[in-house]
């Protein structure tokens, strides 16, 4: 039998043990932290994306699509919370032609059929916004994501898979992988560390990428003042999707995350003021919100090659050895493609 050992039990890294022990593979999934979700899949909006947000043909656009079907699937068998609701993309003010453009190029992907809201149709569907009109991507949606990685990891042991936590990997040879909880031989290895996913490529013997973390703070806010999630038209020159609207599962609403760089991986510290959420919600509705209160704080993890920004998934294949980087956004939604894109690399 193959022994197969995967280093992450976030998202990617579960549903890739739940592929390989249906091919008969000996699995194991070792995570550093303490319990499931301590970092970038556990810390995150929770929102099941639908894939126009990424370059064409790109493998986050690919991925996403596919996973966004997947995901639903997932989730219904799983029995997580979640919405297919859709979400709204605006404008700014006046600047129709953007959204027709936007429209038109999302229109040509593969996806549920995308509608154009005019004014008059949005203030019935949605009167607390005050778009003058607005796309309706309908294959959005909200899914409460701890539950789903909990739900996903008892699936998978109990098709056989061991689940490993407070194993930190130390070190990685030919056929073997140190841990703090002993040493593991291998077949095959999987590297879907996220956040860390470039240390254990260099234990590897992998170099040259680095994964640099990019902070996304949220507020909270009681109550859902909107039935789906509020974006603005993607804006190339950010890191992420900009402060936006997500009305969560259990009857909240989040604004944000916003993005900016910091040094410490690990560093989950609350640090943005809420003035930039309250005029973003302002922005939106035209009022600003009340009683707003901190919420959880997630870090991308962004890859970079040699100094230089890369926005696509990475996928490197060196000897028994996968490697899996710059997992972030859509990664949540696109995970159980990665994990069927990663079986074909076998």
């Amino acid at each position: 039998m193959t022994t197969s050992v995967i280093i992450g039990a976030g998202i990617v890294g579960l549903h890739l043990a739940s592929k390989l022990v249906d091919k008969k593979h000996d699995c194991y999934v070792l995570d550093m932290a303490p319990y499931l979700g301590e970092h970038t899949s556990g810390r995150n909006s929770g929102v099941i994306h639908a894939g126009i947000h990424y370059a064409a043909g790109s493998l986050k656009e690919q991925l996403c699509i596919e996973g966004n079907r997947l995901t639903y699937e997932w989730l219904k068998k799983l029995g997580v919370p979640h919405n297919r609701c859709g979400k709204w993309m605006v404008a700014e003010k006046g600047d129709h032609a953007a959204l027709d453009i936007f429209f038109n190029r999302i229109s040509q992907l593969p996806i549920p059929k995308p509608k154009l809201i005019s004014r008059g149709q949005m203030a019935k569907l949605e009167p607390h916004l005050i778009a003058d009109s607005a796309v309706l991507v309908p294959s959005t949606g909200v899914m409460d994501a701890a539950h789903y990685i909990k739900a996903l990891s008892v699936f998978v042991e109990n098709k056989g898979a061991t689940v490993l936590l407070n194993c930190r990997v130390t070190a990685v040879s030919d056929g073997k992988i140190e841990t703090t909880r002993g040493a593991i031989p291998f077949d095959l290895a999987f590297n879907c560390a996220g956040l860390f996913a470039d240390e254990i490529a260099v234990m590897a013997g992998v170099h040259g990428y680095q994964i640099k973390p990019c902070r996304g703070d949220y507020y909270c806010l009681s109550g859902q003042p909107v039935t789906r999630p509020v974006y603005h038209l993607p804006d190339a020159n950010k890191h992420g999707l900009g402060v936006h609207i997500t009305p969560t599962t259990d009857g909240q609403t989040l604004l944000g995350p916003n993005a900016f760089f910091i040094e410490d991986k690990t560093d989950y510290h609350h640090r943005s003021d809420a003035s930039d959420y309250t005029n973003a919600f302002t922005h939106y509705t035209g009022k600003p919100p009340r009683h707003l209160t901190q919420g959880t704080s997630g870090n991308r993890p962004k890859l970079f090659f040699n100094g230089t920004a890369l926005a696509d998934f990475n996928f490197i294949k060196k000897n028994n050895f996968i490697h899996s980087l710059g997992i972030e956004s859509p990664g949540l939604t696109a995970a159980p493609a990665i994990a069927g894109h990663i079986c074909k690399l076998l």
